[in-house]
């Protein structure tokens, strides 16, 4: 696996999801993460994590840190939850 300081990411999670019910999806996600700047975005009520995660690519050395949707979706068996996996998309933005 390539070094860690090289998967550098970019991602937003809504305040009310921090604040809510989903405090168990969360700790998997962020037990996946070294959170390196985290800064409340007041406009759009979200908190902006700049993070280092093995979910991330490796970041070439020229580009700005790529942005990412993260998202935990339940796994359900026979009606019950039986995990969480965590999507990461990379946002791609248009030039």
């Amino acid at each position: 696996m390539s070094k860690l300081i090289n998967r550098i990411g970019k991602f937003k999670i809504p305040r009310d999801v921090i604040r809510g019910n989903n405090n168990e999806d969360l700790l998997k996600l962020f037990a996946n993460t070294i959170i390196m700047r985290a800064e409340y975005k007041l406009s759009k009520n979200v908190i902006e994590y700049i993070a280092l995660s093995p979910l991330f690519r490796v970041k070439e050395a020229t580009e700005v840190i790529p942005e990412y949707r993260l998202e935990c979706k339940k796994v359900y068996s026979g009606g019950e939850i039986v995990d969480v996996e965590i999507i990461v998309d990379e946002i791609k933005k248009s030039i």
